[in-house]
């Protein structure tokens, strides 16, 4: 009985990740179970922090300690410590946050920072998970996928008044398996800095890292 309900609630867990938010009918009707067991797992999961109530939409989505989980995982890959070095004098050339994100499935999810030493910043995206195509990080993971080089998305939020501006970072196969981005306030960086300095030093960075990358990738 125990092992069926831990099945269950990995399967809402599973459908959270696919669909990104979905109502206790929905889920119910997906996983064919009554209700009131959808809500009784939900529930355990949302004490857990696992799950969180969107109450704008009345519907459940991933909470933010099961996106903190797989941060912990994600800070142990090989290619993160490789790239940090690179990552970090970037930051120092420009002073400008700058971020590493990966592609999850429909989301982006930012997981390392390298954040300005300023005293205007703006609010943390580490760790935090995000529709891929409404960042300039997830952008260029998909559009990476069918071209190739370095390209560039740039995104510019006015209700936030943030500016991103991000590239790829490419395996020894010259897969994306990242993106490289920084992002900042538009009252320090204009989108003539972002396309011109930034977006120079960026690619330049990106290419450095993809460069590391080939002997840790290596099978030898």
């Amino acid at each position: 009985m125990a092992t069926q309900a831990l099945e269950d609630a990995l399967n809402i867990i599973e459908l959270l990740r696919k669909n990104y938010s979905m109502g206790v009918s929905e889920l119910s009707k997906e996983l064919k179970l009554n209700k009131n067991k959808v809500f009784r797992i939900i529930a355990t999961l949302e004490l857990k922090g696992l799950v969180e109530l969107d109450k704008e939409t009345g519907k459940y989505k991933l909470g933010m300690n099961l996106i903190k989980l797989e941060h912990s995982y994600i800070k142990s890959l090989e290619f993160l410590n490789i790239a940090r070095p690179a990552i970090r004098n970037l930051r120092q050339e420009i002073d400008e946050t700058v971020y590493m994100a990966i592609l999850h499935k429909k989301d982006v999810i930012y997981i390392y920072e390298e954040p300005t030493r300023k005293s205007v910043i703006i609010n943390s995206r580490l760790a935090k998970r995000y529709r891929a195509d409404k960042t300039a990080a997830g952008r260029v993971l998909k559009i990476s996928k069918k071209e190739v080089g370095f390209v560039v998305e740039l995104d510019i939020n006015p209700e936030e008044e943030i500016i991103e501006i991000a590239t790829i970072v490419r395996d020894e196969f010259y897969y994306p398996i990242a993106s490289l981005s920084v992002v900042a306030p538009v009252q320090r960086v204009s989108k003539e800095r972002a396309e011109k300095e930034i977006k120079e030093k960026l690619i330049s960075t990106a290419e450095e890292i993809t460069e590391f990358l080939a002997p840790a990738f290596s099978l030898d």
